[in-house]
């Protein structure tokens, strides 16, 4: 017997009563129609990782194709009609040649190096440690050799060359020995004749060098040795010469407006007298080079007298900044220490112009060119 759920009681079937299907107009109330997947334990296989340790079925993987870096390119659009350039290391590479790296692929640690901004903050911090330690340089020269002071003494012309030379071997022709300052310092040499200079001094020294060669070569005495002793020797006396000075200065509690370079500069004067004489014997042999001696000795005596005797005789010598024996306290001292110090102060300069004819003659005496030469060894 069958079953009809449809079928009445009387056995004739109802008629069901058909309704219009209801329009949604919101689809989100009829829910997706995507299936959902199924609900497993088993995380998902990336098909597209090689190696998956999660590939339980063996399914079948993607492996990117490898290139070799050399055969890698990055394909850009190039316009027609423009020529293309070559990449570097785009071209067949030789058996042993190394793989070309791309600019600015030299390293990661160093790429940064390569930016401009990075360059021009090294370029500045360089300059500045440049400048600095120009600085400190110029600093510890000017604290032993101050070379400031040094261009007053060169500050030189032609004109003050010849009028120079014109006092040194003429001093009875100059009146005026006074010397020019401009507030309490006094002015350059170019301005004033009577201001020492070192460049007469230095330019005669380098001449009785060149000089004395001369007369070593007459002499068939002339070697590279003997000319070195010849210029050497010469300097020796003169720091010698200054060191004495500086010691007297000093045990003799002498005050003078005269500094050292003051005192360097005058007793360099004494090579233009050494020049004369030994351009004397050079031509007259022995009677020139004695009547050369004589004539400039005793006129650079004379110059030297007149000229450091306003500097080291004078009531004002406290006044001069960075004199030798400079008194910072100015104090007026008694009648008979006065006197005590005036004649000390005679005595050095005695003893600067006496010293400079010796030291002359002691300098050219192996230098007198004679008529019977000396057989060379």
């Amino acid at each position: 017997m069958n079953f009809n759920a449809q079928v009445g009681a009387d056995g004739r079937a109802h008629r069901s009563v058909s309704k219009k299907p209801k329009r949604v107009s919101d689809v989100n109330a009829i829910g997706s129609t995507i299936p959902y997947q199924q609900m497993t334990s088993q995380i998902p296989t990336n098909q597209y990782m090689a190696g998956d340790p999660n590939n339980l079925y063996g399914q079948p993987q993607y492996a990117p194709p490898q290139y070799p870096m050399d055969q890698q390119q990055t394909n850009f659009y190039i316009p027609p009609g423009v020529p293309q350039q070559p990449q570097p290391g785009s071209g067949p590479r030789q058996p042993g040649q190394q793989p070309q790296s791309l600019p600015g692929m030299g390293g990661g640690q160093f790429a940064m190096f390569q930016q401009p901004i990075v360059q021009d903050m090294a370029m500045q911090y360089g300059q500045k440690l440049a400048d600095q330690g120009k600085e400190i340089v110029h600093s510890h020269i000017e604290k032993y050799l101050p070379m400031s002071k040094l261009k007053y003494y060169f500050s030189v012309d032609n004109s003050y060359v010849v009028n120079k030379l014109k006092i040194i071997f003429f001093p009875f022709l100059q009146k005026d020995w006074g010397m020019k300052y401009d507030h309490d310092n006094p002015v350059q040499p170019r301005y004033d004749i009577n201001a020492p200079d070192m460049y007469i001094p230095s330019m005669s020294y380098i001449t009785y060098v060149v000089l004395a060669g001369i007369a070593l070569g007459m002499q068939n005495r002339f070697s590279s040795e003997q000319l070195g002793i010849q210029a050497s020797s010469a300097l020796a006396y003169s720091i010698f010469e200054i060191v004495i000075y500086m010691l007297t200065l000093y045990i003799g509690n002498i005050s003078t407006s005269l500094s050292t370079l003051d005192l360097l500069a005058l007793s360099g004067y004494k090579y233009a007298a050494i020049v004369v004489t030994v351009a004397g014997t050079i031509l007259l042999k022995r009677m020139g080079y004695y009547l050369a001696l004589f004539y400039s000795s005793a006129m650079l005596a004379l110059f030297l007298l007149r000229t450091m005797k306003a500097k080291v005789l004078s009531g004002q010598d406290h006044q001069a900044h960075g004199a030798v024996g400079y008194d910072p306290y100015g104090q007026q001292q008694p009648q008979q220490h006065t006197d005590h110090n005036l004649g000390r102060k005679r005595y050095f300069l005695f003893l600067v112009t006496g010293l400079q004819p010796v030291l002359a003659w002691w300098l050219t005496l192996h230098l007198i060119v004679t008529d019977t030469l000396v057989p060379s060894a």
